[in-house]
């Protein structure tokens, strides 16, 4: 794996050296959760970053394991810390992917791409998750976890489910961008906070409680369901004189003055 990461890190500084010349001025490096670039950047430092960064990355990836108080686990999950190792550099490289196309073509949405990447990016991690071993600095690391190898083993294999279906939601948002911010923040925060209670509520020993948790998560999703269908937030707002889409509107854009 470690020639497949060298390669795809190799392939991102070509792929900055092939599309400088060919790049504006400037491009987009952030944008907002309604998917507008809020933040530019000139292209002579922008391209270099993401190649950099998963440089630092996959070296940081090969010394970690031997600060690790528990540094001897790593070899029990070899094969998947190698295999997330490679999940994440792959996801960066997408995200340069993504930087250059939209520089080149700003007329093209934003959050498709970057749903489509971190729902295969929370599928891929939870695929793994329940497979790694306790250590310091990967997984769900709390008092609980830490303090017990079978409190870790169980919030991780539970976790492992939560990010799977989170990244199931985020690919099914892709296609339908419903209401992206609520949906995406909302599966993200579930998938993360959700082990975390699990967990403690293992460590206390009162792992039938979940069932309130699941309770209330229902009642969140149908009441927000329920603003959604009934807001009227998909329609075509008047603002300085022009008709702005506003969400995703069924209907066709006015033809009246807008005033």
């Amino acid at each position: 794996m470690k020639k497949i990461n060298i390669l795809i890190i190799s392939l991102m500084f070509l792929a900055s050296i092939v599309y400088l010349p060919q790049l504006p001025d400037v491009i987009p490096m952030h944008w907002n959760i309604m998917g507008e670039v809020d933040n530019y950047m000139p292209k002579n430092i922008a391209v270099w970053i993401l190649p950099v960064l998963n440089a630092v990355m996959f070296a940081a990836f090969q010394i970690v394991p031997s600060f690790d108080p528990k540094k001897e686990k790593y070899r029990l999950f070899k094969k998947e810390w190698e295999i997330i190792q490679t999940v994440m550099i792959g996801f960066f490289a997408y995200l340069q992917f993504i930087i250059f196309y939209l520089s080149l073509n700003p007329e093209v949405p934003m959050m498709p791409f970057m749903f489509i990447g971190i729902g295969s990016l929370f599928i891929l991690l939870g695929n793994y998750l329940s497979k790694i071993r306790q250590n310091y600095f990967l997984g769900i690391k709390l008092p609980w976890t830490l303090a017990s190898e079978d409190n870790w083993n169980k919030t991780h294999r539970f976790a492992s489910w939560c990010f799977v279906i989170a990244g199931i939601v985020t690919l099914i948002e892709a296609c339908f961008i419903w209401y992206a911010p609520v949906v995406i923040f909302g599966s993200m925060f579930l998938a993360l906070s959700l082990p975390v209670i699990y967990s403690f509520l293992l460590f206390k020993k009162a792992i039938h409680k979940m069932k309130y948790v699941y309770l209330a998560i229902v009642l969140v999703i149908l009441s927000v369901m329920t603003i959604r269908l009934f807001s009227g937030e998909d329609d075509w707002m008047c603002q300085n004189g022009q008709w702005v889409k506003h969400g995703q509107p069924s209907s066709p854009m006015p033809q009246t003055e807008c005033r």
